[in-house]
């Protein structure tokens, strides 16, 4: 792309963001000031919340939000690198009208450290309306390959879902270093980040009867790092029983980015860079806990420009460590686990996402610079990298300008995504005591965010049809950031609905099919493999598992690594 298509492309693609802000800064200033706002006075444990009455993007359905609740106490001072604590509460009446701060992390878009260590907020919107049963509650967790992110309205504004009459409830939780160095001490003893989930759906659990919400019935939900979120609270011991039900989008724990098995190392790499030479860990802390916040970020930030592994990930947390989330790996909490119904999915074209990384544009014509990534990165052989490169692009038209980049995009989306897929849910299946409902998620529409502002970055990539990582997300919530938003009697609003209609049947009775649908998802077995194909009018079940021969591909790469390394 040439210098002045890119600068024309930022400022196109700024001027979009800066519009739609104004948009929502005039909206929420007449809603506020200009026109009389009917509000809402909740009672919790904490204090007295107040919220504002709205309707939703789609259907006016009325709701009313309430912004910004702190579900914790600030992680601040020596609470930097600790589990969550209980807040004390408010004096007063709480005025939820605003989300609260994001976690300390870099923004892509503005090309800086944002945020602050002040973030365990959470938002609640709650349809309104004859209520005559306590409503079914979904609890979502953002994704942002747990260094980025927030549940912010920007993105997570939940219209689609509200519409279906359920409580809705995102939040904040801590990001790279500060939500996940692990020293395996209990003065900074990993997963901050996942414990700070759980506080806040124990915060959702404790508190939602007074929203309306049934407390006997959450949903926990999430997408890429917040799928593998999910994931990890279906293993985990300390999150049994917090909640009924759960949905994977897009990412698990056995994902290549979700798990940090050398976490010492990353934690004392991070400490060095950052002027520390000690080896005790207790000094480590202490050190780090004088560093500012900002300064922790951008030094991670600098250090994945050239070296783009996950260090502050979930991890395994030490024996000595007295507050135990992910006590040994996943793989064997998997074992034991307690089951819960759930529905697991992921996009066709996953690996678009990586298409759009700059980092990946050189291998686009040069698969040996491929070669040299995975090798790098995982201790792949020459002979294994020539298994990958021929069972990929060794076809008859991998000349074609198209079918290689599909080919880059499968290979991508299959390392990173899709080869550890049926593995998430093997353990349910083998099992057999709740239903798994599988999906493939290819709708490739109108308000496709991610896809589109890719092709903005790239447009030699829009010849490539399907859903993009994420993608899906824009017909389960509204992103007011971006301002893509389906028009009237269109595929989209009817994927819109399709999706959220299905979502929210799961959440309700652990079923997502309804007599409204016209069709019926049925759930996958290990003898009988199944899945939906979501596309639109097109939508329908399919036999047999999902990327079978690319599955099985990986699994035999998988066993041929296990061998040489005994």
């Amino acid at each position: 792309m040439s210098k002045p298509w890119q600068t024309f492309v930022k400022w196109r693609f700024i001027t979009k963001i800066v519009v739609n802000k104004f948009k929502g800064f005039f909206s929420s200033t007449v809603a506020r000031y200009l026109t009389p706002q009917k509000k809402k006075t909740v009672n919790i444990e904490q204090g007295t919340l107040q919220g504002i009455h709205y309707k939703s993007q789609a259907s006016n359905k009325p709701y009313v939000s309430f912004l910004g609740i702190p579900y914790a106490k600030p992680p601040v001072g020596n609470l930097r690198f600790k589990p969550p604590v209980k807040h004390p509460g408010w004096s007063g009446t709480l005025k939820a009208f605003s989300v609260g701060n994001m976690c300390v992390q870099y923004s892509f878009l503005k090309n800086k450290i944002v945020g602050s260590e002040d973030c365990l907020y959470l938002n609640i919107f709650v349809p309104q309306g004859e209520q005559n049963e306590k409503m079914a509650v979904m609890v979502f967790i953002h994704g942002g390959v747990f260094y980025n992110g927030s549940g912010s309205l920007d993105f997570y504004s939940p219209d689609y879902l509200i519409d279906e009459n359920v409580i809705v409830v995102t939040i904040n939780y801590r990001l790279n270093a500060l939500g996940f160095l692990n020293l395996d001490i209990d003065e900074c003893p990993g997963n901050m980040g996942l414990k700070d989930q759980l506080f806040a759906i124990k915060w959702v659990k404790a508190n939602i009867t007074a929203f309306g919400g049934d407390d006997q019935n959450i949903t926990i939900f999430g997408e890429s790092a917040g799928s593998a979120s999910v994931h990890c609270h279906t293993l985990s011991p300390q999150s049994t029983g917090f909640f009924q039900k759960a949905i994977m989008q897009s990412g698990c724990m056995f994902n290549p980015w979700a798990l940090n098995e050398k976490h010492r190392e990353s934690a004392f790499k991070l400490a060095k860079n950052l002027g520390c030479e000690k080896d005790n860990p207790k000094e480590v802390v202490q050190y780090l806990l004088n560093i500012p916040a900002i300064d922790i970020v951008k030094s991670i930030t600098i250090d994945a420009k050239t070296n783009p592994d996950y260090d502050f990930v979930p991890s395994i947390e030490s024996e000595v460590v007295s507050d135990k989330f992910l006590p040994a790996h996943p793989e064997i909490l998997a074992k034991t686990a307690s089951t819960v119904p759930v529905i697991i999915g992921i996009n066709n074209m996953e690996g678009l996402l990586a298409l759009g990384d700059p980092h990946i544009m050189k291998f686009i014509n040069d698969t040996e610079e491929t070669n040299k990534l995975f090798k790098s990165q995982y201790g792949y052989t020459k002979g294994i990298m020539n298994k990958i490169k021929n069972f990929y692009f060794n076809e008859r038209n991998i000349e074609c300008g198209t079918t290689r980049l599909e080919k880059i995009c499968y290979l991508y989306g299959d390392f990173y995504f899709a080869k550890e897929f049926h593995l998430s849910y093997k353990h349910y299946l083998q099992r057999n005591v709740t239903p798994v409902y599988s999906y493939e998620f290819k709708f490739d529409g109108e308000i496709n965010v991610f896809k589109k502002l890719l092709y903005f970055l790239r447009p030699t990539f829009e010849p490539l049809n399907g859903a993009c990582h994420a993608d899906e997300l824009s017909y389960l919530f509204h992103g007011r950031l971006f301002g893509f938003a389906p028009r009237a009697n269109s595929p989209e609003l009817r994927m819109c609905r399709t999706l959220s209609k299905l979502w929210t049947n799961f959440a309700k009775t652990g079923n997502p099919n309804s007599q409204d649908l016209r069709f019926k998802w049925s759930n996958t077995r290990a003898e009988e493999p199944k899945y939906l194909s979501l596309d639109g009018d097109n939508t329908q079940m399919i036999d047999g598992l999902l990327y079978s021969s690319r599955v099985r591909f990986w699994e035999k790469i998988s066993e041929t690594v296990g061998l040489q390394q005994k």
